[in-house]
C-alpha cells in the first residue's frame, strides 16, 4: 500500500513536468504541433501588434522600419525597451507608441519561462512580409530571443 501511495505522489509532482514549455534552440522551427503553447501566445501577440501597426495612421515612408528588443514578464509588463534599428526621431517614436499601446497578456499555463525577450521590427514596404523567428541569440545578451518581423504595404 506504502509502495502505491508512494508511486501515485511520485506520478502527481512529475506530471507537471508534461504539460510546460521551452522556448526550442536556434535552428528547431517552433510550430503549432511541437510548441502549442509558446506558438499561440506569440502568434496571438503577433497578431495583435500587426492589426495595431496596420491601423495606426501616421505619416511614413516605404522602406522606412525601425525595430525595439524588449522583456515581456510573465504578468505582461513590457520592461527594457531599446532601440536597435533607426530611422527618424519621429518615425522611431510612433513605432514605439505602436508596441506599447498593445498590452501583452500574462502568460499562459505551461509556459516555463519568467520573460520572454523579444526584438520586433516593424516597418512599410512594397510588399508584406510577417515573420516569426525564434531562440536566435543576440550578441549582447546571453539569451533566446523570439524575433518578430512585420512588414506591411505602404498605404
Amino acid at each position: 500500500m506504502n509502495r502505491i501511495i508512494l508511486l501515485i505522489l511520485i506520478l502527481l509532482t512529475n506530471a507537471t513536468w508534461v504539460f510546460c514549455e521551452t522556448i526550442p534552440p536556434k535552428g528547431v522551427p517552433m510550430t503549432r504541433e511541437t510548441h502549442p503553447i509558446y506558438f499561440s501566445y506569440i502568434d496571438d501577440y503577433f497578431t495583435r501588434l500587426k492589426d495595431a501597426l496596420e491601423s495606426s495612421r501616421f505619416y511614413r515612408h516605404r522602406g522606412w522600419g525601425a525595430s525595439y528588443s524588449y522583456l515581456i514578464t510573465k504578468d505582461g509588463e513590457i520592461k527594457n525597451m531599446k532601440g536597435t534599428t533607426f530611422q527618424n526621431n519621429y518615425f522611431d517614436r510612433k513605432i514605439k507608441e505602436v508596441i506599447l499601446s498593445v498590452k501583452p497578456e500574462p502568460f499562459r499555463d505551461g509556459m516555463e519561462s519568467e520573460d520572454i525577450m523579444f526584438d520586433t521590427f516593424m516597418g512599410f514596404y512594397k510588399y508584406e512580409e510577417f515573420d516569426i523567428s525564434v531562440g536566435f541569440q543576440l550578441g549582447d545578451v546571453n539569451r533566446k530571443v523570439i524575433d518578430l518581423d512585420i512588414s506591411t504595404k505602404k498605404r
